[in-house]
């Protein structure tokens, strides 16, 4: 790849800082970012056990789902301004600019399908653990990543299956839950793994797909069942598998590269999936606290703001 001439790099950030506040952005990113605060009971209930630690855990994690949504936002919107860059430069330039400019980008909104489904997991399995907990005496307080006794001393990191097992059992009896798992479960799922070729698993344990351009894994090694051929009463032979045993073979594969904008429309799709996730969230979370019991000084003020005469 040749090096950009400086004046080519600086006409490029000129349109991109140009276009960062006048180009349209498609539906999902042209709105305000995702508001904070989206639950403020929160810090109104008398959560059972500790409850300035139960407030601060619930509150502080959903600030931290926020901030994971608009910071993704943030990057699609960034994304959408360079492709639209991209395009006004000859092609070799645009190689330049996208390898300098665009695809790391690119490869930190690969990750947020996956990191965001197993966020909200993360997030929406501590904050009704507690909900159960407050509303019910009998619930206990334990959750299947606690450490085992007497085999482990330290929490650990479920699968994505367990911990998404474990949270449907927890949201299961709170109105709007099956929705919200519904909604999580509709993330990251094998439509994106497939318009995305598995990029985010292949960039973490293998060779992800480039971009637009370069081919990667040009050899690849396959694992069959072994065959032979045998014999047929009529004299013809066929190929049949030799139960138990299995053949290496090499041989030439290639991946090819991913077409930028078709990724981009995909991580896009993923973000809105991502979103009316969050919304769901908020639905079950917010009629969830709703039915708990207020602080007394919650409760005091309440009854003094009933108490003064309306007046218009």
């Amino acid at each position: 790849m040749e090096r950009l001439e400086p004046n080519r790099r600086r006409q490029a950030l000129a349109r991109y800082a140009d276009n960062i506040e006048t180009l349209a952005a498609p539906s999902p990113l042209d709105g305000a970012p995702v508001p904070y605060n989206t639950c403020p009971r929160i810090k109104q209930v008398r959560w059972r056990g500790s409850p300035l630690f139960a407030d601060f855990l619930v509150d502080s994690e959903l600030s931290e789902l926020t901030n994971t949504l608009n910071e993704w936002r943030g990057a699609l919107r960034r994304w959408h301004v360079w492709l639209d860059v991209l395009d006004s430069f000859p092609e070799e330039d645009a190689w330049s600019l996208q390898w300098e400019f665009v695809e790391p980008i690119a490869f930190q909104c690969m990750f947020y399908p996956s990191a965001t489904r197993d966020r909200f997991t993360f997030v929406a399995t501590n904050a009704l653990h507690q909900v159960r907990m407050t509303a019910d005496p009998a619930y206990a307080d334990r959750l299947d990543s606690d450490p085992k006794p007497g085999k482990e001393d330290k929490p650990r990191f479920l699968p994505r299956k367990d911990s998404e097992n474990q949270l449907e059992r927890i949201a299961a009896p709170l109105d709007g839950g099956a929705a919200f798992i519904a909604a999580l479960k509709a993330l990251d799922e094998d439509d994106y793994l497939r318009l995305s070729s598995n990029f985010r698993n292949l960039a973490s344990h293998a060779i992800a797909p480039r971009m637009n351009v370069g081919y990667t894994r040009m050899v690849v090694r396959t694992v069959d069942p072994a065959t032979t051929m045998v014999q047929q009463a009529n004299g013809s032979f066929k190929s049949e598998v030799i139960p138990g045993k299995q053949d290496v073979s090499y041989g030439f594969g290639g991946t090819p590269p991913l077409p930028m904008r078709d990724v981009f429309a995909a991580n896009l799709e993923e973000f809105e999936k991502a979103s009316a996730c969050f919304t769901a969230y908020l639905y079950t979370l917010n009629n969830a606290v709703a039915a708990l019991p207020l602080r007394e000084e919650q409760q005091e003020a309440g009854t003094a703001s009933a108490d003064v005469p309306q007046t218009r």
